[in-house]
């Protein structure tokens, strides 16, 4: 039987105790390391998870027996931060490799090493941090949720965010207390200030996002002129106003405040063009090396179906390598980026269309399949839905490349594409989320 053991370490020796038991797996709290594995660090994150005996090595080896406990409040992001990086990739790999096999059936598969980075910290591009009351109600606080739970826990530093993302948060929060601005209270759907959102290019410049559950802006004279003055990177300053009772970070409405609507971010020869709320791996260095991934796999030819395309990254990466490309999103705003992102990069051959991907397909013609036809599809992490894998198995592309976020939806369509007729020829992980669980994988499909 599988035990699943939070913030182990392979070749760990420790003391657990089961909280959940299943007819196929269990369940354990981490209560004590006995010794540690090779893999095994001190997170450099203070609000990492850490045992109650864990501190300095010789604590963590010779501490004495204890009582079951409950660990300080930590942060439910970076949940592998305990690990070596190489010992990260090494779990990666494995993790795609066990799902294809287990849940797949896809066996004999080899799985390449994962392409990790040089330098996994400050990697982040986009920060969302959730604001709310310290339990005294007494204070402002900004920070990330509590692990499997909406409490907030405070945090003054994050190791994968930027600097200037990190700093312009830590002052608008200071600003919003300053001049007492209510937190949103989810509980009682009352408040104002919900989120702070910061979005940061390579060129060092920053976009800020004021999320609100109302549309009103108290005191937005004297906090945007603040950190304007405050912050020379800092390009745009705006609203987003989310009044529902949900969790869902952005509503609909947005408001310019001041300063641009968009910036530039660089990736290889091609700049895109980013509103605050824009989809876009949040890795500039790392989203490279996975186009690079998948244009190789792509390879060239006369025609590229990219669906599920957003703001068109993957189908511009490649229009150099096709005849006529097609970008399928079945949301207009960052389609309206996507055609924008062409225009600015001159590139002629690519067209957009904001439609359901499983709307398109249906409407295709059938003849316009067959091995003249590449498709590139990166779906959400649900995967492709069933009617658009039929489909794609209709039209018979000759080339597929599936970039998937998630190793067990990324079995589930692979077993019916090779079901289909399909054969793997690549699996390359591409680390993405350092210390998160996370990982992208591209894999190259022919008939």
């Amino acid at each position: 039987m599988a035990v699943f053991i939070p913030f182990t370490a392979p070749g760990d020796r420790i003391e657990a105790v089961l909280v959940e038991k299943r007819d196929r797996f269990a369940r354990a709290k981490l209560i004590r390391i006995l010794e540690p594995g090779p893999g095994r660090i001190i997170p450099p994150c203070p609000y990492h998870f850490r045992t109650a005996v864990e501190g300095t090595p010789e604590q963590t080896l010779h501490a004495p027996r204890f009582a079951l406990h409950t660990p300080p409040p930590f942060c439910g992001g970076c949940s592998l931060q305990h690990l070596t990086y190489d010992q990260q990739l090494k779990n990666k790999r494995a993790l795609v490799q066990e799902t294809l096999e287990r849940l797949g059936g896809l066996k004999g598969i080899d799985v390449r090493p994962v392409l990790g980075m040089k330098d996994p910290w400050r990697y982040r591009n986009k920060v969302q941090q959730p604001v709310g009351w310290s339990p005294s109600r007494k204070q402002l606080i900004s920070g990330f949720y509590q692990a499997g739970s909406h409490a907030i826990l405070p945090i003054d530093d994050c190791l994968i965010q930027s600097d200037l993302s990190v700093k312009l948060v830590n002052r608008a929060k200071a600003l919003l207390g300053q001049y007492k601005i209510p937190a949103y209270d989810e509980a009682r759907h009352s408040g104002w200030i919900r989120h702070l959102l910061v979005r940061t290019n390579s060129a060092g410049q920053a976009l800020l996002v004021f999320v609100t559950r109302t549309p009103e802006f108290f005191k937005e004279r004297e906090i945007v002129t603040t950190l304007l003055n405050e912050f020379p990177a800092l390009i745009g300053v705006h609203q987003n106003v989310q009044p529902a009772r949900s969790n869902v970070i952005l509503g609909r409405s947005w408001r310019s405040i001041a300063g641009a609507n968009f910036m530039e971010e660089q990736l290889g020869a091609l700049r895109f063009r980013l509103s605050a709320g824009s989809f876009f791996q949040v890795n500039t260095a790392q989203a490279q090396v996975l186009y690079d991934t998948v244009k190789t796999m792509a390879g060239s030819g006369r025609r590229l179906l990219d669906l599920y395309t957003g703001v068109g990254t993957i189908a511009l990466w490649l229009a150099e390598r096709f005849s006529e490309v097609a970008g399928i999103e079945e949301n207009p705003t960052a389609i309206e980026d996507a055609e924008a992102n062409a225009e600015l990069n001159g590139i002629e051959n690519a067209r957009f269309l904001a439609e359901p991907t499983e709307n398109f397909l249906r409407e295709l013609d059938p003849h316009a399949g067959g091995k003249e036809l590449t498709i590139v599809v990166d779906p959400p992490r649900a995967g492709c839905e069933p009617q658009v894998l039929d489909a794609i198995t209709q039209l018979r592309p000759g080339r597929m490349v599936y970039v998937s976020c998630d190793p067990a939806t990324l079995a589930r369509d692979l077993k019916f594409l090779t079901q289909q007729g399909y054969h793997l020829e690549d699996i390359q992980p591409v680390d993405l989320f350092p210390h998160t669980p996370h990982i992208e994988t591209a894999v190259k499909l022919s008939i």
